[in-house]
């Protein structure tokens, strides 16, 4: 169950630019950006937690647990700073904010791959949970792939009115929530089989 709680909250920063819809923003506010960092840093954590009991490649999950708590301290960064959100000049600490929120998709794959494991029994729940997690993983590598092949470019020339900032904001309403959704999927669908380590613990012996 826990393990369940803690990808729901690892989706929220993924899902960003979906909540302000709800109300009459589109662009979220560093200390919103704070907010949502914190919570899914905080489920990164207590996923790294659970899953070391429960999942042999648990220690998958760590880059991104890191990519977070780093988030977390950019952003606090850019709001004690005071500076209008993405204006000219483009700070540092924006910049690398930017760089990090690019790069979750590979990190977030990481988890995916983590999640990744044969059911002993053969049923359609366990069939459909395995499958998510296969589809969340390509999604993943996909925008890994295309992120990171522009990333270095749209670090290079960033400005206020540069086309690099109208990609950084359709990977955030459109890439970004894709995994946000991937995560609550594998929320939804995940099952705690007990401790797999056993087995392999008594296998070697």
């Amino acid at each position: 169950m826990r393990i369940k709680i803690a990808l729901a909250l690892i989706s929220t920063v993924f899902l960003m630019f979906w909540f302000p819809f709800v109300g009459y923003v589109l662009r979220p506010s560093p200390d919103f950006i704070e907010l949502l960092s914190i919570i899914s840093f905080l489920g990164s954590v207590l996923f790294l937690l659970e899953a070391r009991k429960v999942l042999p490649r648990w220690y998958l999950s760590v880059p991104l647990c890191i990519s977070l708590a780093v988030l977390v301290i950019v952003n606090f960064l850019i709001i004690s700073s005071g500076k209008e959100f993405l204006k000219d000049p483009i700070s540092s600490a924006e910049k690398l904010m930017i760089a990090f929120m690019m790069l979750l998709p590979l990190f977030s794959a990481l988890v995916f791959l983590s999640l990744l494991r044969h059911s002993d029994s053969i049923n359609a729940y366990a069939s459909v949970s395995y499958g998510i997690n296969i589809l969340s993983l390509a999604i993943s590598c996909v925008l890994s792939f295309i992120t990171i092949l522009f990333l270095g470019d749209i670090l290079k020339y960033m400005s206020a009115t540069s086309e690099s900032l109208v990609f950084v904001g359709i990977y955030w309403l459109f890439g970004m929530p894709i995994i946000g959704i991937c995560f609550l999927l594998s929320a939804i669908t995940y099952r705690n089989h007990g401790n797999v380590l056993n087995p392999v613990t008594v296998g070697s012996t």
